[in-house]
């Protein structure tokens, strides 16, 4: 596997360096996908295209405003780590909350804070762990980072 991806890096490296424009249309192409995947899998209705229009700023007729802020509040929250990165800011528990209130854009009243009640995640094979372990696990992924 290690192997393939070498070799497409490869081939990605033949391009360099990519114009302005390409990596933003990349990047544009990136946000799309991983908001419309993200949020598909906590049910969100909304389709690529449909996920793409809201990204732009536009209202889609017989879809729920919860969809329409789980988009937003997905490419707010990408916008959000981006300048992160881009400073350097320091990784911590304080930033992940920050993001996660960014997310919930369409939930205020879990923005920022742990669930409390166990969850599954449909058609995974992972568990996540339980409500009670999220802090400490949260704690130890801040210091191992």
């Amino acid at each position: 596997m290690f192997s393939h991806i070498d070799d497409l890096k490869a081939e990605l490296d033949k391009h360099r360096p990519l114009t302005p424009g390409e990596v933003q249309r990349l990047k544009d192409e990136f946000l799309v996908e991983y908001t419309y995947n993200s949020n598909a899998i906590e049910g969100n209705t909304l389709t690529l295209q449909e996920t793409a229009l809201v990204l732009e700023g536009i209202t889609i007729d017989r879809k729920p405003l919860k969809d329409h802020l789980e988009a937003v509040g997905h490419r707010d929250a990408f916008h959000y780590v981006e300048k992160l990165v881009e400073e350097q800011v320091p990784f911590s528990e304080s930033i992940i909350k920050q993001i996660h209130t960014l997310v919930l854009m369409d939930r205020p009243e879990d923005r920022g804070i742990y669930r409390r009640i166990p969850v599954r995640i449909m058609g995974a094979y992972h568990t996540p762990p339980e409500p009670y372990l999220v802090p400490e696990q949260m704690e130890k992924l801040v210091e191992e980072f």
